[in-house]
């Protein structure tokens, strides 16, 4: 760069004969220059020549590819030098500022900044641009879409955006959309004159580039061209060779087609444009590598592949341009092009050019034209565009006529619309309008019904050009439609009135919008922009000489297929039959796999159905049987079209017979299946009669089989199905099973005579995914038809497990942990599908912002999932609320969806609400941050719990990779709290991902993980009664615990009485100090004595009693000693239930004087925790105490603790050390002195403060007189002359 910062060089004259030299030291290779005036003034070159050479001496002027001087430089500027800058009135989208070149310009670039020293500026902004100031083009990018240019980020900075194809142009229109408090800017347009040479064809016009002496053999060139017409359709550009290639270029009906066909008899066809009749300059690029081919109108690109295999274009005939003599292949089109053709390049040739050259030296040699002009004349036809249905024209015609004639051209795409209505001077009126897309006549006349005709069955709202006339005569009405008339034929009496209204302006149908042209009435025609202004209204909704219609619907902005309708607002997708849903039809239907569909309706056994791979991805769904197995494993078939057994025959050669295997699916979405799968497998068994297999055994070096099975990508496989890869084996060469043990398959064994009838087999399984599925299977020495060679094969299903996209789990189990991905480009249509769940009520799920864009999404309130964004200025949110609980630890899918026209939300593939977007401009999301999971960017608001399943529009993000790195509060896999088992007595433990709480409501315990006992110290007098209270129970399997501590070697600790059946159950300690249970259940009083154990010696001890086998085995349980069961003879009439108790006692029953004395804990009877229920607050009537009250208690045992869990801090952010900002000369020295003076200002505080606190104190003391020089107490007490007294003594405090 030279003259780097605010310095510049400036000439010492102004005149023609200054200039800058600049001496690169070696020869370069110079692609653009870039220029700037002085800084802070309105000094710059607006226009300059480029000299070149190689010694300092000899210079040559760079020179356009016409021969002319290269004028470069800035086109215009637009407060662009200086501070000055434009600012628009209202800060709104429909701010623009024009600037006219004054001619047309070549604009390859322009720059921006924002006002000077301020922070208004335009970060965002559509160009338009225009020849005449009237008809305006959007500059659309690649995508067909308003292409939206990046502006400036503070108020100075430039920013230069350079146009890939120059735009061609005498007016320039910036339309800013997206701005930082207002909207200023300074713009620089960047460019050189437009020369062009220009070819006019009439229809009959051709030009032909002669091939025969140099053909064209080539792998890759170019065609560029502009061109404008107002015919619909014409041949453009043509020419064959004599090997069947040929290239055919071609308007049709408003769009380009490009057929191409490099010789394999198969043509390649392009289709791209639309509404391209509008007699307005478009840019067409073709650019063809080998077999990739780019194909390009106006910047809208599309991309295709050449079918077959060639890749060279031969072309020995003729070239052909703006026609063709006579009929060609590859051509759809009948009539040649009429319109203009300029600057059309092939390759670097300009071919007009040349033309021009040969032609006016008399030179041509090789080109011939036929009626070519070189100008474009306008043609004769000014169009109309009614831009609302309330703008009409009022047209006069003959008055008091009994007949009528009326023509007019129109092209529309509404279904509704008035066309022509005119009321008769007599009685009546005859209109046309546009009723759902047909043409229809509405006919009154005096003495006659008012009548409809309706005689074309075809809708003319298609968006192309259609001729209408109406002419009516006594009994006579005839109307004419693309020259195909109808005559109706009925009593008319009328007379003509004076005006006929034109799109509209009468009630009854809404009025037409649309375009028209060549308007007449009763033969008289008058161009659209000679009509008097109380003849058309209203100024504002009728535009002249321009038809200004937008075709929504190409590039089709539906997407998979569907099929795009428009109105003049807006357009439709119908997405019928294409497996996808939404607005533009974005979001499939169907399940990700058979896993998804297992999750979300459940699968029983088996289910045929359809899965898509990759959601909204470009992959389609195909058909799957999914089969559910008891272990839980979920298998996908993906089958074929060879039956299940086939016989090969008569194929002797190694190989000679083949099969190819289709499958329901294409390649692409099978190896999408197998990438997601656990494992995957495939069947394949041969069966042979003396037919060999692999010709085993065999080296590497001489492998030779007869029969081999090819991959997926077209490998011939080494080895048979059962086999590991690269073993030229069989499944019983490897386990060494074969027949022949000298053999490795069982098919490659000599067989005698005695078994020429016996098939041998060969098969397995082959499990190798890298390889699956079967793409051919290849057969050998089957000998002939004669022979008892033979051979069958069968080739089962591709069957898959699992998908691995439900297994990428993580868990986020801290509040303020986030996982970051790269910025996600949502673009105009995009998608985020993924699972989770939670048991957290509010919490931010995903966030992401842009300079101005955002969005987020949160549940709210634990049954509302809300989605918020941004695109421009106007923030929305649509949610969903369920009726189930979002936030109950269960997982729950969510899909959220952004496009052209909507947002959606659905959860659970059920549960969906959307909002809709504003309809114009059509903007991108445009999302520069981190897609931040788990949290707001700012770390607010976070979320705990499990996330799995992430697709961005289609495309899986391994979520474990980043659990992986030891992401802060990030784990791999679904794991919470509540894994680890931390409530303990069967507490039921609240999952809560970044903590856990415990139930203890069903146990006999409490405290944080129901480890805290809840006992009574009981003396001998004292009981504990619960009363069923009518709710009498009766069990065959009940399960009783208690625990208890005594010194006292008897007593009773727990029974349970039933009044009414006089059944019961007893626990109690015997005077030998063993464990005593007495029970009669009604069949015979029992006893069971645990032995071998002191229960009374102060000891804890916790006892668990329950039966079994219908009451017939008591299982006695005590501390950790090994479990006792006691099985007892019950008669099959005999009942063991344990029958109506009424009654539990805890320490002694009412007959009993003295009972247990000691502490118990831990009582349960099913789910009845008697002791749990005396000390609760408020304890219910049917338990209480009997003989005194009693205090709960905890019986010695100290109540089980977790250890502390480590703490987790989060780590500070990363400072990137080489970023510039940290290494600016300015803000270091800065920074140092801004520290040595707060260091400085400090020390002189603390100088100051110790200054200050310097003062005298005083405090007293008492010491007896005398006593000033003794050595110790004892010694000051004997030498005291009088008694203690009180004096003051200074000290100095500083």
């Amino acid at each position: 760069m030279i003259q780097k910062g605010l310095n510049a060089w400036t000439a010492s004259e102004n005149d023609f004969d200054q200039q800058l030299i600049i001496d690169l030291g070696s020869v370069k290779n110079v692609t653009r220059v870039a220029t700037q005036g002085r800084a802070h003034s309105q000094e710059f070159v607006q226009e300059y020549h480029i000299s070149y050479g190689s010694n300092g001496l000899d210079y040559a002027r760079y020179k356009a590819a016409g021969g002319e001087v290269k004028i470069l430089g800035k086109l215009t500027n637009i407060h662009g030098e200086g501070t000055s800058a434009w600012t628009a009135k209202d800060s709104s989208y429909f701010q623009y500022v024009t600037g006219n070149l004054h001619k047309r310009k070549e604009i390859r670039a322009v720059a921006t900044r924002g006002r000077f020293a301020t922070d208004e500026f335009v970060s965002e902004y559509m160009l338009q641009y225009s020849d005449d100031g009237e008809s305006w083009r959007v500059v659309s990018d690649p995508d067909g879409y308003e292409k939206m240019f990046e502006g400036n980020h503070d108020g100075n900075t430039i920013v230069k955006n350079e146009f890939e194809v120059p735009i061609i142009a005498q007016y320039i229109r910036i339309n800013p959309m997206r701005w930082r408090d207002k909207i200023s800017m300074r713009v620089e347009l960047y460019g050189c004159d437009y020369v062009a040479d220009t070819l006019y064809f009439n229809g009959t016009s051709l030009v032909k580039v002669d091939l025969l002496r140099d053909p064209i053999s080539a792998s890759r060139e170019t065609v560029r061209f502009r061109f404008k017409t107002s015919a619909a359709s014409g041949a453009l550009l043509y020419s064959r060779g004599t090997q069947g290639d040929f290239i055919a270029l071609q308007l049709r009906d408003n769009r380009l087609v490009l057929n191409i066909d490099l010789g394999s008899g198969t043509p390649t066809s392009l289709s791209v444009g639309s509404l391209l009749d509008d007699n307005i300059w478009h840019d067409v690029v073709i650019s063809r590598n080998r077999r990739d081919l780019i194909f390009s109108v106006d910047r809208v690109v599309v991309q295709g592949r050449i079918r077959g295999e060639f890749s060279r274009l031969n072309l020995n005939r003729a070239l052909y341009i703006g026609g063709v003599p006579n009929s060609q292949d590859g051509l759809m089109v009948k009539q040649n092009f009429t319109g203009c053709v300029e600057n059309m390049y092939l390759n670097a040739t300009n071919v007009i050019y040349e033309l021009k050259q040969g032609y006016e030296t008399g030179e041509a040699f090789k080109y011939q034209k036929v009626n070519t002009l070189y100008s474009c004349p306008e043609p004769p036809l000014v169009p109309v565009t009614f831009l609302k249905a309330g703008s009409y024209a009022k047209l006069r015609g003959y008055s008091g006529s009994n007949a009528l004639n009326i023509s007019l051209e129109f092209r529309t795409y509404e279904m509704h619309g008035l066309l022509i209505y005119h009321k008769f001077k007599t009685d009546g009126y005859v209109k046309v309008f546009l009723e759902e897309g047909q043409i229809k006549v509405e006919l009154f006349t005096e003495g006659s019904p008012k009548v409809k005709l309706d005689n074309y069955a075809e809708v003319f709202n298609d968006g192309r050009w259609h001729s209408l006339m109406l002419t009516m005569a006594p009994d006579t009405l005839v109307l004419s439609l693309n020259y195909r008339p109808v005559k109706t034929t009925k009593k008319l009496n009328f007379f003509t009135g004076s005006s006929y209204y034109i799109a509209g302006g009468k009630s009854g149908p809404r009025g037409f919008v649309g375009c028209m042209r060549r308007i007449a009435v009763d033969g008289n025609y008058r161009l659209p922009t000679d009509w008097k202004p109380e003849e058309y209204c209203c100024p504002n909704e009728v535009v002249f000489d321009a038809c200004h219609m937008i075709d929504r619907c190409n590039p089709n902005p539906c997407e998979h297929g569907g099929t795009c309708t428009q109105s003049a607002d807006e357009f439709t997708c119908d997405c019928t039959g294409t497996g996808y849903a939404g607005a533009v039809c974005h979001t499939s239907t169907h399940p990700l796999s058979c896993q998804a569909y297992a999750n979300a309706a459940g699968l029983s056994r088996s289910a045929d159905i359809q899965v898509d791979v990759d959601g909204s991805g470009p992959l389609a769904a195909f058909p799957v049987t999914c089969q559910s197995y008891s272990d839980g494993r979920i298998i996908t078939a993906v089958n074929h079209a060879v039956a299940s057994s086939n016989i090969v025959d008569g194929y002797q050669e190694p190989g000679s017979y083949k099969q190819d295997i289709e499958y329901d699916a294409s390649r692409a979405q099978l190896e999408a299946l197998l990438n997601r799968s656990h494992s995957c497998s495939q069947r394949l068994d041969y069966m042979c009669r003396h037919s060999r297999l692999l010709n085993s055994p065999s080296e590497e070096s001489n492998f030779h089989p007869f029969a081999w099975w090819v991959s997926r990508s077209g490998q011939r496989m080494d080895y048979w199905a059962g086999a590991p890869p690269g073993s030229r084996m069989c499944a019983c060469g490897v386990l060494g099973s074969c027949k022949d043990p000298s053999k490795w398959c069982n098919c490659d064994a000599e067989h005698l005579i005695s078994d020429k009838d016996e098939f041998q087999m060969d098969g397995g399984d082959i499990t190798e995914k890298e390889y699956l599925p079967v793409k051919q299977l290849r057969f050998g020495d089957t000998g002939s038809h004669l022979d008892e060679k033979e051979g069958r094969y069968t080739l089962g299903p591709l069957l898959c497990e699992g998908d691995d996209l439900f297994n990428d789990e993580i868990t986020f189990r801290i509040s303020d942990a986030v996982v970051m991905l790269p910025a996600f480009d949502f673009g105009h249509s995009g998608d985020i599908y993924f699972e989770f769940k939670t048991t957290k009520e509010n919490a931010v799920l995903l966030h992401a912002k842009g300079p101005q864009d955002y969005i987020k999404l949160s549940i709210i309130g634990g049954d509302q999932l809300q989605f918020q964004f941004q695109v421009g200025d106007t923030p929305l949110g649509v949610s969903v609320e369920t009726s189930s609980r979002l936030a109950d630890d269960h997982w729950h899918s969510v899909s959220i969806e952004r496009n052209r026209k909507e947002a959606r939300v659905v959860v659970d593939g059920a549960l969906k609400n959307e909002i809709r977007t504003a309809k114009e401009p059509v903007r991108a999301l445009h999302l520069t941050t981190s897609l931040v999971l788990g949290a707001s960017i700012e770390r607010k608001d976070g979320f705990v719990g499990c996330m799995r399943a992430l697709l961005l529009s289609g495309k899986p993000v391994d979520l474990r990779s980043y659990a992986k790195r030891g992401l802060y509060g990030i784990s791999e896999g679904c794991v919470g709290k509540c894994s680890s088992s931390p409530c303990l007595n069967n507490g039921t433990c609240l999952e809560r991902y970044d903590t856990y709480s415990c139930d203890c409501r069903w146990t006999a315990f409490k405290g944080p993980i129901c480890a805290d006992e809840i006992g009574v110290n009981l003396r001998p007098n004292s009981m504990v009664k619960y009363d069923f209270l009518g709710s009498w129970r009766s069990t065959i399997n009940e399960k009783i615990r208690v625990g208890f501590t005594t010194t006292n070697p008897k007593g009773f600790l727990l029974g349970f009485y039933s009044n009414i059946s006089g059944e019961y159950l007893t626990l109690m300690v015997s005077n030998s100090g063993s464990l005593r249970v007495v029970f009669d259940f009604g069949f015979e009083r029992q006893e069971i004595i645990f032995q071998g154990k002191h229960f009374g010696l102060g000891q804890y001890h916790d006892v668990r009693l329950s039966r079994k086998n219908s009451g017939a085995t008591m299982v006695l349980q005590v501390d950790n000693y090994e479990t006792q069961e006691y099985h007892f003879n019950i008669r099959e009439s005999a009942d063991a239930q344990f029958n109506n108790i009424q009654y539990m006692y805890i320490g002694r029953n009412e007959s009993m004087n003295e009972g247990f004395v000691g502490c118990v804990s831990r009582v349960e009877f099913d789910d009845i925790y008697p002791l749990k229920l005396l000390f609760q607050q408020d304890p219910p009537a049917n338990v209480r105490t009997i003989g005194g009250i009693l205090h709960e208690d905890f019986c010695g045992v100290e109540p089980v603790t977790h250890p502390p869990e480590p703490t987790e801090t989060r780590p500070p952010p990363f400072v990137d050390v080489t970023s510039d900002d940290l290494h600016r000369t300015d803000e270091a020295i800065l920074a140092t002195v801004l520290a040595f003076i707060f260091l400085l200002l400090i020390a002189v505080a603390i100088v100051l403060v110790r200054a200050l606190s310097r003062h005298k104190g005083e405090y007293l003391t008492q010491e007896e007189r005398g006593a000033e020089g003794a050595a110790d107490p004892d010694s000051a007490a004997l030498a005291a002359a009088t008694g203690p007294r009180v004096t003051k003594r200074r000290e100095f405090f500083i």
